[in-house]
């Protein structure tokens, strides 16, 4: 039989264990809340939150007592729970909400100005390669257009000054 003081180390820490209950509680409520997706499969993400929550219960409760579970721990483990609830979880839950936003509004600003620059690096990279044909191909061209209307035109005028 262990001594009082132990059941009462005991007692507390599983109430500590139920305050991180609590904490992944509130994390899940703001995941479910900012992503559409951990809405659209609750089946599965409730199965994983609960999961988590018993791999806890079962860690805190073994590193307490061995897995000697008794009443007391269920009893710990909701007053801790409920302590955490009615207290700070409101205020928890509100900076991890304020958190996620502007995680998520930085990652979408952040690809935004990337896909912003790689567009105007391609219309760079694009007009570049379209100046550089017009430098290689219709710059010339121009010339030798410009320089067979002159013949053509100087001809054109020898032939009149020879039939006058």
């Amino acid at each position: 039989m262990l001594p009082f003081t132990q059941d009462v180390s005991a007692f507390y820490a599983t109430i500590y264990g139920g305050i991180v209950v609590g904490i992944l509680f509130d994390i899940y409520r703001s995941l479910r809340h900012n992503f559409k997706i951990v809405r659209t499969l609750s089946l599965f993400f409730d199965t994983l939150f609960w999961l988590i929550v018993t791999m806890l219960t079962f860690i805190t409760i073994n590193a307490v007592e061995n897995f000697d579970l008794r009443y007391y721990h269920i009893v710990a483990l909701f007053i801790g729970f409920f302590i955490y609830y009615g207290t700070i979880s409101k205020f928890i839950l509100t900076g991890l909400n304020k958190v996620i936003y502007f995680i998520t509004n930085l990652i979408k600003k952040t690809v935004h100005y990337i896909v912003d620059i790689l567009s105007n690096l391609y219309y760079v990279i694009i007009y570049s390669v379209h100046l550089l044909f017009d430098i290689i191909f219709y710059i010339p061209n121009m010339f030798l257009a410009t320089r067979k209307f002159v013949k053509r035109k100087s001809v054109g005028r020898l032939k009149k000054k020879k039939r006058v």
